[in-house]
């Protein structure tokens, strides 16, 4: 049985004319440079996403915390925004790509399919920390 893919709702329209301008033989290689940003870019903003939670188990509330939450939380608005999709995910897949998702290269499929599961929660626990932080200091004040 194969796998329904999510539709994006915006990310498409911006893409996939994109993809029609890439040359036929140069779509592989367009496709393996475009994975290599798309996995750099995740694992950078799952990175943001610990920090930002770490930064909220210590309750350091400093410029890098407010550059790691600014960065999650928008990633985490693009991704809800477009369906559940990344928005380069539907470029690959028009250029000929099997999947265009970043986590089913490396990840295998039960722990790839949670992703947002395990990140969404971090977010979110991390922006409680962070407001019990802004709670405790502003009381002490």
């Amino acid at each position: 049985m194969q796998a329904v893919r999510r539709q994006p709702v915006w990310s498409g329209a911006l893409t996939c004319p994109l993809a029609a301008r890439i040359p036929l033989g140069r779509r592989q290689l367009a496709i393996t440079a475009i994975k290599a940003f798309h996995s750099a870019a995740f694992f950078s903003i799952a990175g943001l996403i610990v920090l930002f939670t770490w930064d909220g188990l210590h309750g350091r509330q400093t410029r890098r915390t407010a550059l790691a939450a600014g960065v999650a939380i928008a990633e985490a608005a693009v991704y809800g925004s477009t369906n559940q999709v990344g928005p380069l995910t539907p470029l690959v897949e028009e250029m000929g790509a099997d999947s265009g998702s970043v986590t089913d290269i490396f990840l295998p499929d039960p722990v790839s399919r949670r992703i947002p599961l395990y990140s969404g929660s971090l977010l979110i626990l991390a922006i409680v920390l962070h407001g019990r932080t802004w709670l405790v200091r502003r009381s002490k004040d």
